[in-house]
């Protein structure tokens, strides 16, 4: 029976594959899917490199060979832990692209478990890459047998490109060496000069394992919001914005070379001078799609106190309709009012908005007295606030870390909520340009269509009962103060001129119906957003996979002149993620899993 089935999933994928002409399409009972004897040969030439996916959720599941009801109960109180499941073969950050259609591995935490464990969208085997040698066998390994390869760092990505059904998984998470080079000259390249304090971290480094190796060394990072993304992976190659963003700029705007395997297998330095394309398509142009990343470099800064006013309320609103709220309204368009002066004077912010409530934490990472400067910055802000009628203030406070991993740990239950893991999630956004805040009238075209896509999430979400949700989040990293005037990276030119990256972030829980209605719901809400907005860009990361305009949405005017260099390393598209650069389209089997005709994979050893 078992091979019947095989034959039918072959031969629907064989004819989707055809179709599309796709070079890497092979899929399990196909004759040109490797052998158990080829697995196991490939993996001694990868010195063991080569390991079985587990669904985490496996050792739940009395039919799995897996079940151990002690280790359930451990992965049950770890489920919503970034850390647990980044540890895991069988685990990404957001549930939702774990599952394929109805099959998926949901241990029973939040919704009654199903009778089998499947593996899902999960790659049946994975390559924990630890050395350059691993990636360029495994290139070869895969082309050699066309079969579709996808890379994985952390798992924790919004648009589901660290996972796809039958597939070969490239893990890079294993890839944790990390230097501080006081002094840096770029290989082959006089021209870039000498520079101070260059990190060098592999390709499986995230947020807190930076932190916590830098800050020995006096230096701190530019990180994002949440401590278990990998910064050089695809947060360090789509742009990658957090609370040094206003003061120093993006992620990209640090990196001055990189250490890259090319689908041609070869390994190769880039730089300003060594493949410079490259070189300027990886600052900005998306990660998982023109080499495989090694090593990143990247400049570094003196460790700094950081300041910051956590301000947390709720109120009462009588209106249903949330387009009528008066203190919405009001807290919206002074907080737009103040923006342009804060972004200028680098303070950066994470807030949310609700029906019910406010949470506010600005923050000032730099200066001599950055706490004196946030107190200047937003005392008229806070004053508003405090004599506001009607609002219970709960937190109202202002603080002082001696180092940015102090803040980090400190606020960790705060930005958590920014992050959130072992749900479902999805992240339509939009980049909200400084034009918007220049006249009354344009911010109160602003602050009605926020209260309008507020509305229109309401509701969609009113008669819910399965928890679903969607957050409003108003991320205050734009790069304004840091313009890249010699077009030196690929990033969306729009984050140069962006005060507010504003995010619809729909959450359900796994097992329960689809989310659909939750996905509606923040879809409906960004929709109302982009009414008044001249200019329509999201970030690549935080942004839905089902934009239609992708390709300028994402890149901004870009996407032409990356595509050309996406040809020219990887003329076949050996690389190839959900709207990424030169993305093939979903009738490419690797995207069945986004489909109605869902085809999930097959575990290991295939027969």
């Amino acid at each position: 029976m078992r091979a019947v089935t095989l034959s039918l999933i072959a031969a629907r994928l064989l004819q989707t594959a055809v179709a599309d002409g796709s070079t890497f399409s092979c899929q399990p009972g196909q004759s040109c899917w490797p052998t158990t004897a080829e697995w196991q040969a490939f993996n001694q030439t990868i010195s063991g490199a080569l390991q079985v996916t587990v669904p985490m959720g496996s050792v739940c599941f009395p039919s799995s060979s897996n079940f151990d009801s002690g280790l359930c109960a451990a992965l049950q109180e770890n489920y919503m832990n970034g850390t647990f499941r980044e540890s895991s073969t069988g685990a990404l950050e957001a549930t939702n692209w774990e599952s394929c259609g109805s099959a998926n591995c949901y241990p029973g935490v939040f919704a009654p478990r199903g009778q089998t464990c499947s593996l899902g969208r999960l790659s049946a085997l994975q390559v924990y890459a630890t050395t350059a040698e691993h990636i360029t066998a495994t290139i070869a390994f895969v082309r050699k047998h066309g079969i579709r390869m996808i890379i994985k760092n952390t798992g924790h990505d919004y648009l589901g490109r660290s996972s796809a059904a039958n597939t070969l998984t490239l893990n890079t998470h294993n890839m944790k060496n990390m230097t501080l080079e006081t002094s840096f000259t770029a290989q082959n390249c006089p021209s870039a000069g000498t520079r101070k304090n260059i990190a060098i971290i592999g390709a499986g480094v995230n947020a807190q394992e930076a932190m916590d190796y830098f800050e020995q060394r006096n230096i701190m990072v530019t990180v994002g919001g949440c401590s278990t993304v990998g910064i050089a992976g695809g947060f360090g190659q789509a742009a990658g914005h957090g609370l040094l963003t206003p003061a120093y700029g993006l992620m990209v705007d640090q990196a001055v070379e990189f250490d890259v395997v090319t689908p041609d297998g070869v390994f190769r330095t880039i730089n300003a001078c060594n493949d410079p394309d490259l070189f300027w398509a990886m600052r900005g142009g998306g990660g998982g799609s023109y080499a495989v990343l090694v090593n990143y470099k990247f400049q570094v800064y003196p460790k700094n106190q950081w300041a910051a006013w956590r301000f947390q309320a709720s109120f009462s609103n009588s209106e249903t309709d949330l387009t009528k709220s008066t203190f919405l309204r009001d807290f919206l368009t002074e907080l737009s009012n103040e923006q342009p002066n804060w972004s200028a004077n680098n303070a950066s912010g994470y807030d949310t908005a609700s029906a019910t409530g406010i949470n506010l934490l600005e923050v000032m990472p730099i200066g001599q007295d950055p706490q004196g400067t946030l107190k200047q910055l937003t005392s008229k802000f806070n004053s508003f606030l405090t004599s506001y009628p009607g609002l219970n203030i709960t937190t109202n406070a202002y603080l002082l870390y001696d180092t940015e991993k102090e803040f980090y740990a400190a606020q960790e239950s705060y930005l958590s909520q920014f992050g959130t893991v072992g749900i479902s999630v999805l992240t339509p956004s939009r980049l909200i340009t400084a034009d918007n805040f220049e006249t009354p009238a344009r911010v109160d075209a602003l602050v009605t269509s926020f209260l309008q896509g507020m509305e229109n999430a309401r509701q969609i979400l009113a008669n819910d009962t399965t928890g679903a949700l969607v957050d409003f989040l108003i991320l205050k990293t734009g790069a304004t103060n840091t313009p890249d005037t010699h077009n030196a990276t690929s990033a969306n030119p729009v984050w140069r001129n962006t005060l507010w990256h504003l995010v619809a972030a729909a959450g359900w829980l796994p097992g329960m119906p689809d989310g659909g209605q939750a996905a509606a719901a923040a879809r409906s809400a960004i929709e109302a957003i982009k009414a008044p907005l001249s200019v329509q860009a999201s970030y690549l990361n935080e942004a839905d996979p089902d934009e239609p305009d992708w390709q300028d949405v994402f890149f901004g005017g870009n996407y032409d002149k990356l595509l050309a260099i996406k040809q020219k390393y990887d003329p076949d598209t050996l690389l190839n993620c959900k709207k990424c650069v030169g993305y093939l389209g979903d009738a490419d089997p690797m995207y069945s899993c986004y489909s109605d005709s869902p085809i999930p994979s097959v575990p290991y050893p295939f027969a």
